[in-house]
């Protein structure tokens, strides 16, 4: 008997009477729950949802999110006890063993199955392990052909224990495959048809994976670290003769050399952290056009020194536009211990290594704790790939909460740094925030103006305690006055000098 309340709710609705229902996204949906008609036709009362238009229905099916839900609107009306199997899109929230028959009832190609999507969220409680009934589930679809496959277990699943494993069966004609937190193993034969690969967090068998797509156009790896098999024999080695964009993303690079082969790649990111120095990094990309590679120093930052000077971050990337100039960007910062030993060619070779790809601008960040960085920063100019290429340097001067000064014998200042004499033939302008005017300072700025012969344009950004210093604005005059050719701009810490103007000290 339907209730009083229940007759209401039909009468108040009349989309679902016949006329066309308006769905309202961020709206749960509620239906009521009709009488179904007996099997005779007599007796109940008319089934009213099972008369709206299919195209309808499948859109009711696709708005509860999930293909197991949709699979049980049965007990509604013998109508849609199938109408779910024409869905084209298929999400599944759970891994229940009632759900492998289910798909036996779904109709096989040409009209495939678009998506394929089993995500068990992290709060659903499943009693594990998930290999067998995954690998079941997996191998009922394979008829069925899905283009986009998404495989996503919870948090926690216990990737040690064999029994999560997932046999992954080969789909012929699948282009895109996102697997997260999945320990697998593959099939021997090809995937043909898989264009984008992608696989976040876990374990799992890549090395045996990646063979099997001859056709692969993108790969993304995130915080893979030695899972996956990527790292083999304390090497990366990804040979990929159609790769057209490869993401690489660690929190820790366990390995000890990179090899990457890719002839046709457009687009490369990579970003890792690590606690020792690679080997090696080898990047043959012929054609490459983006560029993204950082890479962070973990730890105490004592592995690449110069002196009291630790490597702390390296970013080489390419910019967004054509217009925007390819950037180096290099992050150090000074320590009183004098615990570590000083490696100068090591500084200079760890950061030789990174660079992948051409570039034109080079951007210094300093935390200097009071030490000496004109040193440091003619060493690094003095590096093959920099002083060749480099157009513009920028260096900005941080200051540290750590208090320190150099003692006449630091090993931040070797002493005939400033004797030294290199080519930077390509730079034409040179700007430096937080400039103080110590001594060391203005040898550095000599230096500079010495050995580059297209230099155009200098820029000064003073600190404070410079912005008040008479003697040390009448050095930075009477040094760019002997070089009439060089645009030299001063700014005060907080504006411009001379009257808030740009003023040329030519």
């Amino acid at each position: 008997m339907e209730s009083r309340s229940g007759r209401r709710r039909l009468r108040s609705s009349p989309q679902i009477a016949g006329a066309p229902m308006e769905v309202r996204p961020g709206r749960p949906l509620r239906f009521p729950q009709p009488q179904l008609c007996s099997p005779s036709g007599g007796g109940g009362k008319p089934d009213r949802i099972s008369n709206l238009p299919q195209e309808l229905l499948l859109l009711i099916l696709t708005l509860m999110g999930c293909a197991a839900t949709a699979a049980r609107t049965s007990v509604l009306s013998r109508r849609w006890r199938d109408l779910w199997t024409h869905l084209r899109q298929m999400v599944f929230h759970n891994l229940a063993p009632s759900i492998v028959p289910a798909l036996g009832r779904v109709r096989a190609p040409p009209a495939a199955v678009s998506l394929l999507e089993v995500r068990i969220p992290s709060s659903s409680r499943h009693p594990g392990p998930f290999g067998a009934t995954a690998t079941r589930l997996l191998c009922a679809v394979v008829r069925l052909e899905p283009e986009e496959i998404v495989l996503s277990l919870p948090w926690g699943v216990e990737f040690d224990d064999r029994r999560n494993l997932v046999r992954l069966p080969c789909f012929q004609r699948t282009k895109s495959l996102m697997m997260e937190r999945l320990l697998f193993y593959c099939p021997d034969s090809e995937f043909t048809a898989l264009r984008t690969l992608s696989i976040s967090y876990g374990l799992g068998g890549l090395y045996s994976l990646l063979p099997r797509c001859p056709h692969l156009l993108v790969l993304s790896l995130k915080f893979i670290n030695d899972g996956f098999g990527l790292v083999r024999n304390g090497f990366i080695s990804l040979h990929l003769p159609s790769l057209q964009e490869l993401f690489l993303e660690s929190n820790i690079m366990y390995a000890d050399a990179v090899d990457i082969v890719a002839p046709l790649l457009k687009r490369l990111t990579v970003s890792f952290g690590t606690y020792k120095l690679l080997s090696s990094i080898s990047v043959s990309a012929p054609i490459l056009e983006k560029v993204s590679w950082q890479c962070w120093y973990l730890g105490d930052g004592s592995i690449v020194r110069f002196g009291r000077w630790s490597l702390q971050r390296l970013w080489l990337h390419t910019g967004e536009t054509q217009a925007q100039l390819p950037s180096l960007h290099i992050s150090a910062s000074a320590s009183n211990s004098s615990w570590f030993i000083s490696n100068e060619d090591n500084f200079a070779q760890e950061i030789q290594k990174h660079l992948v790809a051409d570039f034109s601008l080079l951007e210094l960040r300093l935390l200097k704790a009071g030490h000496v960085f004109g040193a440091l920063v003619f060493h690094l100019l003095g590096i093959t790939r920099i002083s060749r290429g480099v157009q513009r340097l920028k260096i900005v001067l941080e200051r540290s909460r750590l208090k320190g000064k150099c003692s006449p014998n630091c090993s931040c200042q070797p002493t005939n740094w400033r004797s030294q004499t290199i080519s930077l033939t390509a730079l034409e302008e040179v700007e430096i925030n937080g400039f103080e005017g110590q001594e060391h300072e203005f040898d550095l700025l000599k230096l500079i103006l010495k050995c580059a012969p297209a230099l155009k344009k200098m820029i000064l950004q003073l600190s404070q305690e410079a912005s008040s210093n008479n003697s040390g604005s009448a050095k930075i005059y009477d040094i760019c006055s002997a070089n009439s050719s060089v645009e030299c701009y001063v700014y005060q810490s907080t504006r411009l000098m001379h009257g808030g103007q740009i003023y040329p000290l030519t």
